[in-house]
């Protein structure tokens, strides 16, 4: 077996490893009393919720194992680049705790999923500073510990700002990047964040008319949620492929 099809074959493994343990522990979870997510009962995107299922939306559910994978091949690849297996390891993340909030719609599930996108954006701000200012990865990784658990004690204390801090942090990314590229002489693939940009475009004008319930069909497995997640992924792969078209 080569060795790009090795890297895709464990991908494949460890995701359906770990979404039999996520399936086990979200059914084991709903056995319990819990807070509900914020979104309830009303809120919750267009996919209809099913009270007596361990999964309350199996759509969403599932396509958020599409980061898993994403996430899983990343490592698999980049076997000497720790960095790129951090960011791998983030959009796992952002996996789990999208499959948490949408398997249990639970205060701790919704969470789960701000903190695995918190992780993301901020790296991709923190991975232009690394860049621009030749940061040590230690250095870095201390910073993204810092900014990451002050973010996630503000869900706690001030959770009507966690969308208004992700696109803070993202917007920071992409101005951090391009600052990067004017101040830095550097080889890089630009079309591929043109193609990440245009990909999260999409997906949040498909996120925008399925949470207002424009385009909805809620008993149907085809959902604009599970396409959010499914663009998103894409947008995030043109990313690292952005970032993988770097020279030196």
């Amino acid at each position: 077996m080569s060795k790009i099809r090795t890297h895709y074959f464990y991908a494949t493994v460890f995701t359906v490893v770990l979404f039999t343990i996520s399936i086990s522990i979200f059914s084991l979870y709903n056995e319990f009393s819990y807070n509900l997510s914020t979104c309830m009962p009303h809120k919750c995107f267009c996919e209809i919720i099913n009270y007596q299922s361990s999964i309350k939306q199996l759509s969403n559910t599932l396509s958020s194992f599409s980061f898993v994978y994403l996430g899983f091949l990343i490592i698999f690849q980049n076997s000497s680049r720790r960095l790129f297996q951090v960011f791998g390891i983030f959009i796992i993340a952002i996996g789990f705790g999208s499959s948490f909030f949408h398997a249990t719609l639970s205060m701790l599930g919704q969470s789960f999923d701000l903190a695995g996108i918190y992780l993301l954006s901020s790296f991709i701000f923190l991975y232009a500073l690394y860049r621009l200012y030749d940061l040590s990865i230690g250095e870095t990784i201390i910073l993204m510990v810092i900014i990451n658990f002050v973010l996630d004690i503000g869900l706690i204390y001030a959770p009507e700002l966690r969308r208004y801090l992700v696109v803070f942090f993202v917007v920071l990314g992409i101005l951090s990047e391009l600052f990067y590229l004017k101040n830095k002489k550097v080889e890089i693939n630009i079309k591929w964040i043109k193609y990440s940009i245009f990909s999260i475009i999409s997906a949040f004008l498909i996120w925008i008319l399925d949470i207002k319930k424009i385009l909805c069909y809620p008993q149907s497995i085809f959902q604009g949620h599970a396409l959010w997640h499914l663009l998103s992924m894409l947008s995030i792969y043109f990313l690292y492929l952005y970032y993988r078209s770097e020279k030196n």
